[in-house]
């Protein structure tokens, strides 16, 4: 086969193999010179944030007293580190020890002794019934379970089990059959559902 005719047949693979070279050059290219312009900024020296223990949102750049209390501020860490987040509590080993904290790795095992807790039991709203019907049966399934779901027009809601209402049914296919000998019978059937 000529050049041209192997060019024609794999066409779409080449085409693939060389957008996946140019994205990984490209790419190359980007994350380097993202990671060089990172590499030549400044460091900036961060002061250490002093706080008081016993009102953590009084932080101060210098040591000294605490405005509320009068307690010597201690030191928490720079201002853009993890420490700083108000919503985490972070202890010493000293104030681990004074509070009585332990700390230990997560990992499975046998559990010792007992919790007691309080609650509040609450019925599955899903296991729970209620709807008023115009015929004597019963709710064989509910397709529709909790709050909130949507449903969509003509969509079943329930499958319902009711012998009156079977029963009404074949008397009214009876009487669809003779509706032009018995007019009257078929209303009458009509009317019963």
């Amino acid at each position: 086969m000529r050049l041209p005719d192997l060019i024609l047949r794999y066409r779409v693979p080449l085409l693939v193999i060389g957008a996946l070279a140019m994205g990984l050059l490209l790419g190359r290219v980007l994350f380097r010179q993202a990671g060089q312009e990172a590499q030549h900024q400044p460091s900036h020296e961060q002061a250490t944030v002093w706080t008081c223990s016993m009102h953590p949102q009084i932080r101060m750049n210098e040591p000294g007293k605490c405005p509320i209390c009068g307690m010597d501020l201690i030191p928490v860490g720079s201002p853009g580190s993890a420490e700083m987040d108000p919503m985490a509590v972070h202890l010493g080993e000293e104030a681990m020890a004074l509070a009585n904290v332990r700390t230990m790795q997560v990992g499975a095992g046998s559990v010792e002794g007992s919790l007691r807790l309080t609650g509040r039991v609450q019925a599955d709203e899903r296991r729970v019934y209620a709807q008023s019907a115009h015929v004597a049966g019963r709710v064989e399934e509910l397709l529709v379970d909790f709050t909130g779901e949507r449903v969509a027009i003509g969509r079943p809601l329930a499958v319902l089990y009711a012998p009156e209402l079977v029963t009404a049914e074949e008397e009214l296919l009876q009487a669809h059959r003779t509706r032009d000998a018995q007019p009257a019978l078929y209303q009458a059937a009509r009317a019963k559902l």
